[in-house]
């Protein structure tokens, strides 16, 4: 498209938009559990202290001891409780037990429901990516829409921005589908 100092919608604002999703999307799938001890699982975890709320991964070093184990190694020993409790409850299915100074996060082993349940979990955060996604096409649909109207653009080039902004929520959605696959495929 020519004259893009004056397009009548930032396509690249918007794919900025859609891509971050799908990167928060990407990053929820890392996270997700498969029966063997992964650091990542424990990323989102938040541990209260003092009145905030702190990552995991700010406080302790988080790695693997063995195949069905993670060994969390606070910074501040004082904090073990905490960061075991915050483990216990962050809704993950891990049940932690002090060793020394340090929290053993025993990863328990799938089994087939369990990896049904995920891979159902999943599907429904893929929808709300895509959902995300779809609803920053309607704004931008919206705003070409707006902007065509107020600037008396014909149709052939209404229609030429409508589908250069379809093509790059597809880009976005074809995404999703992938990293979603080949996880549960990987969880299978």
């Amino acid at each position: 498209h020519e004259g893009l100092d004056d397009a009548p919608v930032d396509i690249d604002k918007a794919e900025k938009h859609m891509q971050t999703r799908v990167d928060r999307f990407a990053s929820e799938l890392q996270a997700t559990r498969v029966g063997r001890a992964n650091p990542a699982i424990l990323d989102h975890v938040r541990i209260k202290l003092k009145g905030s709320s702190v990552p995991l991964p700010e406080l302790a070093l988080v790695t693997v001891k063995d195949a069905q184990n993670l060994l969390v190694i606070p910074n501040d020993p004082e904090e073990r409780s905490e960061i075991e409790n915050a483990i216990r409850n962050a809704g993950l299915g891990l049940n932690p037990r002090t060793d020394k100074n340090a929290v053993v996060v025993p990863v328990p082993k799938s089994t087939k429901e369990s990896r049904e349940r995920l891979i159902k979990g999943l599907g429904l955060s893929a929808e709300q990516a895509r959902v995300h996604v779809r609803k920053v096409r309607q704004d931008a649909m919206k705003q070409l829409k707006n902007s065509a109207k107020s600037s008396g653009m014909d149709k052939s080039t209404l229609k030429s921005w409508e589908k250069d902004v379809q093509v790059v929520t597809d880009k976005h959605i074809d995404r999703i589908e992938q990293l979603l696959k080949a996880k549960s495929q990987e969880i299978r």
